[in-house]
């Protein structure tokens, strides 16, 4: 029920102005002019007819009908009220918070004094590993810590790292939970020296692709978490001996040594090869050409533009691929004296170097996916003086590939007399080397690396790092 008054009774007349009431009434009736109630007042005529009109419009205000609803604040009200309103909303978003960061800190202080006690790591001497000397016997009390963290708004990696766990290891104990198995934790004994040399040789005999669960399975007495700290030890010593094995080649003087590849586009309406040519000592691109279809047309055709425009190199370097060896790109490099190397078979890493740019070449693959033909080479040879001339690397001194590659020294060399002393020494290769079963051209390959060796333009260090 609505309090707010809606009837307002008869105002109190004082009597000194009933007979004014009086006068203004008969004007009103027409009993009476305007002068003749001004006289019996003692009043002039205008200021009479001013009280009259007053009243009169008095009277018209109070007929009027008001627009329904409340009456319109004032601007400066409203917009006060607005803004305290903002400010409420702030303030409990803020409470909100404060709440939440206070038992997030709680949780971790949980962890800091012993409630939820987080893993962590130390260093196990050779031959030993103390898997449990500072593990949590019960994980499900570090289960209901990030679960309370994920309540809160942590995300899963963040709460486990709180926890000093790995994501891995939460997701492994919540797969225990629910399948009402008690989490295990990590193991308290030490690693036996016999579980830990069987586990070593099956890691080494199966080439480290055994899992953890497998070897624990394996080898009697030997835990998941031993397992992984045994095989994660023997692959690191695997690819430490592995680096140590190898022997990194370096051609040390830009125009030896130049290497050709191709790489797979699809443009806007069908797909394209694109044979990107690069020196063996600078990552400088020398030349692309494109075709639809890689053979030995497409493969001249780059090998005569990438002479043409950058000199003969004194080897190509380049793969086993039947376009490679056909009669016309053959015939491109004898013209111009220059000699063929090929890598061993299925070996991609002898043509690293070229891989490695291949990669660096597809970050343009979506661009060229909207390109016609017509706009595919031009593309291309953009992307390559992009490459060459903007790219300053470490390897280079900070300086651009174009940079190096224009101060390049000028070969002066006898190819005739190269060539004779290659075939010479591939010759004594045959003599003194037994190659039944391995290809047809591995003196001639050896026979090109070793005479660019005791020339000075390659160089060969033991123990690679890649």
């Amino acid at each position: 029920m609505s309090t707010r008054r809606r009837y307002t009774p008869a105002p109190v007349i004082d009597p000194e102005q009933v007979q004014r009431l009086a006068a203004i009434i008969e004007v009103l009736a027409g009993l009476k002019t305007v002068a003749e109630a001004a006289r019996s007042l003692g009043l002039s005529r205008n200021h009479f007819q001013t009280v009259l009109h007053r009243g009169i419009e008095g009277l018209v205000g109070s007929l009027q009908t008001r627009p329904a609803g409340r009456r319109a604040k004032p601007k400066a009200q409203a917009a006060l009220e607005q803004e305290i309103t903002k400010l409420k909303r702030t303030n409990a978003k803020l409470q909100k918070r404060v709440a939440s960061t206070d038992r997030l800190l709680e949780v971790a202080s949980g962890l800091l004094h012993g409630r939820i006690r987080p893993r962590q790591t130390r260093t196990a001497k050779a031959g030993t590993h103390d898997e449990g000397a500072d593990s949590d016997p019960e994980p499900q009390r570090m289960l209901a810590g990030i679960d309370e963290m994920r309540a809160l708004g942590v995300n899963a990696p963040l709460a486990a790292a709180v926890a000093g766990v790995h994501p891995a290891t939460v997701r492994r104990w919540r797969a225990r939970v629910r399948e009402v198995r008690p989490c295990a934790g990590r193991p308290t004994t030490r690693v036996k020296a016999e579980a830990a040399a069987q586990a070593r040789d099956l890691v080494r005999a199966l080439q480290g692709q055994v899992g953890a669960e497998s070897l624990s399975h394996s080898v009697a007495g030997l835990s998941r978490r031993q397992a992984a700290w045994v095989k994660a030890n023997v692959l690191t010593e695997m690819e430490q001996e592995r680096k140590a094995a190898l022997t990194r080649v370096t051609v040390t003087t830009p125009g030896v040594v130049r290497g050709m590849d191709g790489v797979h586009y699809h443009g806007a309406d069908r797909p394209y090869w694109a044979l990107v040519s690069a020196d063996g000592a600078v990552p400088y691109r020398t030349s692309v050409a494109v075709g639809r279809r890689y053979d030995t047309a497409l493969v001249a055709k780059a090998l005569e533009r990438d002479i043409e425009r950058n000199g003969a190199p004194i080897v190509y370097r380049i793969d086993r691929a039947a376009a490679h060896d056909a009669p016309a790109a053959r015939a491109v490099l004898e013209a111009h004296q220059v000699l063929v190397l090929h890598g061993p078979p299925h070996c991609p890493r002898y043509y690293g170097q070229l891989e490695r740019q291949n990669r660096e070449h597809r970050a343009w693959e979506h661009t060229l996916r909207l390109l016609p033909e017509d706009g595919i080479e031009p593309c291309l040879l953009e992307m390559l003086k992009v490459v060459n001339a903007l790219w300053r690397r470490r390897t280079l001194a900070w300086r651009t590939a174009t940079e190096v590659w224009d101060k390049r020294p000028r070969l002066a060399i006898d190819r005739e007399a190269l060539r004779e002393e290659v075939e010479e020494r591939a010759a004594r290769i045959r003599r003194e080397l037994t190659i039944r079963g391995k290809p047809a051209d591995l003196a001639e390959r050896l026979a090109i690396e070793r005479t660019l060796e005791l020339r000075g333009y390659l160089r060969r260090e033991i123990g690679g790092w890649c």
